[in-house]
């Protein structure tokens, strides 16, 4: 299975008011927690709507071993995803509510929200996250911010923007059956109306799973991942600034694994039919 993506977005918005400051409690000095979930930054404490947020810090905690979007189910409450596709078409659930449906095709009632920018596409939803500043869980109806296909909520996604501060990082990890990840980013100012962020990402993970139908060995359960993103934000007056997104992906794997029939009923416990490391299948 190999899929290709490539993507030209663009976000205009006024001009953002300061950062709140830290605020204060009894019990003693808390950091504020900033969200958009309303098109602007305001104090979470100040938004009727019921949002979970995710740091880009334990984002990235979950994603240490080249896990994929999916990684998020059950991590925030209300939150369930699942795949028929791997890690190609994920089918997201906010409080039960969701399709499953596994056509590419279906609509589904979670809308994935990328820099503001709908991800409808049931392939563009299974983008892989890197270089993320936030990711906010917004549950219930947002229809009238975020279009029709969000009775149970959206799952909103804030990457790091550029700015005139020139930053960026390298990461790299590694693990079993062959698991690898490579992230990086940089940006800064290219003049003084224009900033750029470059970032990327590589994962890989060698087939592991034997078939013993065939008696083929290492015949699933790798993949190979790479996707970058290219991000300039022009401003154009005082007022007024553009923000061009330009990402693409290329996915290469074997067909994901589902087992079936490994509980016997009444029991928690797998049974003899299950083998982590064989499947039988005719090829």
């Amino acid at each position: 299975m190999t899929i290709k993506t490539l993507a030209l977005t663009t976000s205009l918005a006024a001009l953002i008011a300061p950062l709140a400051t830290s605020a204060f409690a009894q019990d003693g000095t808390l950091d504020e927690v900033i969200v958009t979930a309303q098109k602007r930054e305001q104090n979470i404490q100040d938004v009727p709507i019921s949002v979970t947020t995710v740091d880009s810090e334990t984002l990235g905690n979950f994603l240490a071993s080249a896990e994929d979007i999916r990684v998020l189910a059950t991590r925030v409450p209300g939150l369930y995803a699942e795949s028929s596709n791997g890690r190609a078409a994920p089918r997201f659930y906010i409080r039960g509510l969701g399709n499953t449906d596994f056509d590419l095709a279906a609509s589904q009632p979670v809308s994935i929200i990328m820099d503001d920018v709908v991800q409808e596409n049931v392939v563009l939803k299974s983008f892989p996250l890197f270089d993320i500043d936030r990711v906010e869980v917004l549950r219930g109806p947002q229809g009238s911010l975020y279009g029709r296909n969000t009775p149970a909520g959206i799952v909103k996604f804030d990457t790091v923007k550029p700015s005139e501060v020139t930053s960026g990082y390298l990461s790299a990890s590694t693990g079993t059956f062959g698991t690898s990840k490579i992230e990086a980013a940089i940006g800064g100012a290219l003049s003084e109306n224009v900033d750029v962020r470059v970032s990327g990402l590589w994962q890989n993970q060698n087939n592991w799973i034997d078939n013993g139908f065939t008696g083929e060995e290492n015949a699933l359960g790798g993949f190979e991942d790479l996707a970058g993103r290219f991000q300039a934000n022009v401003k154009f007056s005082s007022a007024t600034e553009v923000l061009f997104n330009i990402h693409a992906r290329e996915l290469d794997g074997t067909s994901s694994v589902f087992r079936a029939n490994i509980f016997d009923a009444g029991s928690n416990d797998l049974n003899a039919f299950y083998d982590r490391d064989t499947v039988f299948f005719d090829d």
